[in-house]
């Protein structure tokens, strides 16, 4: 198919470039060694551990669709993939894909790294690939939809480390005091990003939660259709792509 065709092309511009490649071993890692020290004096480790290093990394890969958008148009690349017949849609998630794709090294380097550091390693089952494919899917959508607004300006890389953290740890990443949750569960019944969280954990989430994803994950693709040629319509007039 063509547009797996334009994905291949994509992630090999993607992981040529040592930032983005860089990003989501130095993400993951991190975030792994800090929840190693945070148990290492009592040994107290959950085992999910090298979960929320595997969804920080991937997250932290999909959040430089600011950068891969700034990337291509430094190339020059951008404003042709956008001025052709190829559907604008394509186009952009042909651009954007791979970062999502590339993100989920971020699992697997964070259970390597869990065995070197001899924590335990549990949710290994069925259900934790179910919520890697969830979290893959509603990651590919963020992006997209966020990604819309970095079209509109030339400095969009400045701007990922602004939504990279809120956005995750407002949906779930880590625990929460209780005084705190009432007032943030709005805001993970809107985030597709809290279902797949919740089953990475091992948790099994109530229908509302199952409902809010498919709804909220519908309600980002439709407006993220709608606002595409808007914003790309926009950008074109105001030579935000460089073009001359």
């Amino acid at each position: 198919m063509p547009f797996l065709k334009m994905v291949k092309f994509q992630l090999k511009l993607y992981i040529k470039n040592s930032y983005f490649v860089n990003l989501v071993i130095i993400e993951t890692s991190s975030m792994l060694l800090y929840e190693y020290l945070a148990g290492y004096v009592g040994h107290n480790y959950s085992g999910q551990e090298w979960l929320i290093a595997g969804i920080m990394g991937t997250w932290s890969s999909c959040t430089t669709s600011a950068g891969a958008l700034g990337y291509q148009r430094r190339q020059g690349t951008l404003s042709h993939l956008l001025n052709t017949a190829i559907p604008h849609e394509k186009a952009l998630l042909a651009v954007l894909s791979p970062a999502a794709i590339y993100g989920l090294i971020a699992f697997p380097l964070a259970g390597i790294e869990t065995i070197i550091l001899k924590m335990p390693l549990n949710n290994l089952s069925w259900q934790l690939l179910l919520g890697i494919f969830l979290l893959w899917i509603a990651c590919i959508v963020l992006s997209y939809f966020i990604s819309l607004f970095f079209i509109l300006s030339r400095n969009a890389i400045a701007y990922e480390r602004l939504i990279f953290l809120p956005i995750l740890l407002l949906s779930g990443l880590l625990s929460v005091p209780t005084f705190i949750y009432p007032f943030i569960k709005p805001f993970q019944l809107l985030s597709p990003l809290s279902l797949p969280i919740k089953i990475i954990y091992g948790q099994f989430p109530q229908f509302t939660w199952i409902l809010s994803y498919i709804v909220v994950l519908i309600a980002f693709i439709l407006l993220s259709k709608w606002m595409t040629n808007v914003v790309i319509h926009r950008a074109f007039k105001e030579g935000r792509l460089n073009i001359f």
